[in-house]
């Protein structure tokens, strides 16, 4: 017996072997090249086996190693009544792809069980590769289960069968379960079927069909979708306006088009950036850039601070209107939402592009703002109350010096480290008071910083 032989008998008789852990070093020491049969076959039964460290270790090779037995054996297993073996084996044809279409589609014809059809043709949907397209159509035809038709129509879907658009729309009057799925999978295919069947369709009275629909003619339609869209902006509310602003946004900037700007939009926008997530406050974000209305503004600061793509669209759209923005701030700083901290960091920039901006405010603005700060003082975060210190020294000094006593029993080390850094350029008796009393901090780095500022202070005073 030759060395090679040797090595596999080994390999073989370590993967029989009672020991799990035996067997799995030997499977993550498979090389993931050549690998004789025997040894294939006898991994891929190991995917079945009782320990589950060995069966995810077999799972690891199956995927990687690229011989021909391992989809057609492998399918064996999607009929097991456990269901974690079922899906190891799913996931193994999933993951390696269109080496497993071959086996799958030879297999599909053959299998008697709804259950198990349904698991391959969504493995097919998937994996996403045309090919399967006809004999998926042929299931749909002639299978009379409604996971299986569901299965079906979401892989056409998937797979963006232009064949089956036909076969897929027959289907949306047969059942009130299959029409999201088939208004999901038509809006999948960008053709011009797809596209006159969603709009046929739009006079139903289900809100959630309706939203899939919106949502699907913003990825197939065209210009006169657009108009269309625009047309249902006072017959639509709720969350519908959410999806409707976004498809009319992605329609515009696909075919160069012209938002009417009117208070029909402007209502959409203040809805969708008041009352929706993150996905759909964006795209209303975009559309603000053209908007310079006090209203719109106000709501966008609102959200300032819930994601960093809505900051940066937002951010410029700010800096060009100051003044609105920092007669308003103080409302959103009252709020003390989550994202506070980016809007107190909104006002730092202003402050530092044009510091004499804050003197168009009046005086009761000014006083507003200065209250909504020093309220801050006290927030439980930190970052928070050392931005809110800092944008009150720069606003009003002498009022920052009314909550001294606040910002040098800051709990936070850093913070009051911070807070002698604003002291320098001050020159006034509270602040001495307060040097005093940081000297006798109880950590180090604050009190002997504290001693010296007082020292250098006295020097320049003498």
């Amino acid at each position: 017996m030759n060395s090679d032989n040797k090595t596999e008998q080994n390999v073989l008789e370590m993967l029989k072997s009672d020991d799990p852990v035996l067997k799995t070093e030997t499977l993550y020491n498979l090389s993931f090249e050549e690998v004789d049969n025997n040894i294939v076959k006898i991994v891929i039964q190991l995917i079945s086996d009782e320990d589950k460290s060995v069966r995810n270790a077999a799972s690891n090779f199956l995927i990687q190693n690229s011989n021909p037995l391992i989809p057609a054996s492998v399918i064996d297993f999607i009929s097991s009544p456990d269901i974690s073996i079922r899906n190891l084996a799913g996931e193994i044809l999933l993951r390696k792809g269109v080496e497993s279409l071959d086996a799958i589609c030879k297999r599909l014809p053959e299998i008697k069980d709804d259950d198990d059809i349904k698991f391959l043709v969504d493995i097919l949907g998937l994996i996403g590769d045309k090919c399967p397209e006809d004999l998926i159509i042929d299931i749909l035809t002639v299978n009379q289960n409604e996971n299986v038709i569901v299965a079906c129509i979401e892989a056409l879907g998937n797979i963006f069968s232009e064949k089956g658009v036909e076969k897929i729309i027959t289907f949306y009057d047969k059942a009130d379960v299959l029409k999201p799925v088939v208004i999901e999978a038509a809006g999948k295919i960008r053709t011009l079927k797809s596209l006159k069947f969603i709009t046929e369709k739009f006079k139903s009275d289900d809100d959630l069909l309706k939203f899939t629909m919106i949502e699907s003619m913003g990825e197939i339609g065209d210009e006169d979708t657009f108009y269309f869209l625009l047309s249902q902006v006072e017959s639509l509310n709720g969350a519908l306006i959410w999806p409707l602003l976004e498809s009319i946004y992605k329609l515009k900037v696909k075919y160069d088009l012209d938002v009417p700007f009117d208070d029909r939009i402007k209502k959409c926008v203040l809805d969708t950036i008041i009352n929706s997530e993150p996905r759909y406050q964006i795209v209303a974000a975009h559309l603000v850039t053209v908007f310079d209305d006090p209203e719109i503004l106000y709501a966008c600061l609102s959200i300032y601070g819930l994601d960093p793509e809505l900051n940066e669209v937002l951010y410029d759209k700010f800096m060009e209107n100051k003044k609105v923005i920092l007669s308003r701030i103080h409302t959103v700083i009252d709020n003390c939402n989550k994202y506070l901290t980016a809007v107190l960091d909104l006002l730092q920039n202003i402050l530092l592009s044009e510091s004499e901006e804050i003197n168009s405010l009046s005086r009761i603005e000014k006083q507003r703002l200065t209250e909504s700060l020093s309220k801050s003082l006290t927030n439980p975060d930190e970052v928070v109350r050392i931005s809110a210190a800092e944008l009150l020294f720069k606003i009003d000094p002498e009022t920052a010096l009314l909550f001294i006593d606040s910002m040098i029993n800051d709990e936070n080390f850093w913070n009051r480290m911070r807070l002698l850094d604003m002291f320098i350029d001050l020159d006034n008796p509270i602040i001495m008071e307060a040097l005093d009393k940081l000297a006798m901090d109880p950590e180090e780095m604050v009190s002997e910083k504290a001693k010296e500022m007082a020292l250098r202070k006295q020097y320049l005073t003498n």
